[in-house]
């Protein structure tokens, strides 16, 4: 891995670290009806998401262009990863998962469902933490 990869890779996990303990901070009071009574808790609360999920994907491909691959897109990502043993099929799974969540989140916005979000905060952030973990595994490996 070059440095300026590693460099990268490093503010890629900054990033995803943020969006992962502000969401984490958030997953109590994080309820649909907490959303509904407070909108703007909501709002931070999808773009942590997007900010956390697509630091994610950047992540899996600095990973995989250190070894010579390259996805065409974020929702093969997650496969390849699995085919190079770095997280196993189900975490890929997840992970392909966690592409359509943010794509709900980017481009159907106005339609979004609360409660799916909820749900998402509930049930999703231990697989966030897992890739992340994953990442800072493989730039260990590569310092």
């Amino acid at each position: 891995m070059t440095e300026f990869s590693k460099d990268l890779l490093r503010q890629k996990l900054v990033q995803c670290a943020e969006a992962l303990s502000l969401l984490t901070q958030t997953r109590e009071i994080g309820t649909v009806e907490y959303f509904r009574k407070n909108p703007d808790v909501y709002h931070a609360v999808c773009y942590r998401f997007v900010t956390g999920i697509e630091a994610l994907f950047d992540i899996g491909q600095i990973i995989l262009a250190s070894r010579g691959l390259h996805a065409t897109s974020e929702r093969d990502i997650g496969a390849l990863l699995a085919r190079e043993k770095v997280i196993p099929d189900d975490l890929a799974s997840r992970l392909t998962s966690m592409y359509g969540f943010r794509n709900r989140l980017v481009h159907a916005y106005g339609t979004l469902d609360d409660a799916k979000v909820a749900e998402f905060l509930a049930k999703n952030l231990d697989d966030m933490a897992t890739l992340l973990s994953v990442a800072k595994k493989a730039l260990a490996d590569n310092d």
